[in-house]
């Protein structure tokens, strides 16, 4: 099957005309209208920005006519960036829970959770300043300004003349 053919396809399948589509996808009217009408064949930016507004079209089915029209769900293992993560049941507790009696250490129990000491240290204002400086070098850019001068004016009038005073002529 031809790109023709499966932009036909998703022009129906989404319910929209060749305007509608054109406008969708952000192409011109008229690129798509030399594609449906065999005039062109659409080009790799057309099939990418169809791919980029169309996110659930198999990019192998619409370039290489192969597979299905949809991309596959796939269940993963591995959680994504949305899935959410209960850190009730973390693997340290199982693991503090697994050991052998002799080897828990006597701030920790079996039956508590591990006891965290985090000791916090003040930091001198000279450490602050040091820290600043140390940020304003690394992200701050610096900028140089060179000192400027006026070399030349050029004053403009309405009945089209006009007057030029240079910095070495006394005015």
């Amino acid at each position: 099957m031809d790109e023709k053919s499966k932009i036909e396809i998703l022009m129906k399948e989404f319910n929209l005309n060749s305007a509608q589509f054109a406008e969708e996808v952000g192409i011109k009217n008229s690129t798509l209208s030399h594609i449906l009408n065999d005039r062109n064949k659409p080009s790799l930016d057309v099939l990418k920005k169809i791919l980029g507004r169309f996110q659930k079209i198999n990019p192998e089915w619409l370039i290489l006519d192969a597979g299905k029209m949809y991309r596959p769900v796939i269940n993963s293992q591995e959680p994504t960036l949305f899935d959410i993560i209960e850190l009730t049941d973390s693997n340290s507790d199982n693991y503090i829970n697994k050991m052998p009696e002799k080897s828990i250490p006597e701030n920790v129990s079996n039956n508590s959770e591990p006891e965290v000491k985090l000791e916090s240290t003040p930091i001198t204002k000279i450490e602050n300043e040091n820290v600043t400086k140390i940020i304003e070098q690394v992200f701050v850019p610096k900028i140089e300004y060179k000192s400027k001068s006026i070399s030349r004016i050029i004053i403009y009038y309405d009945d089209n003349t006009f007057e030029e005073f240079d910095s070495k002529r006394s005015v």
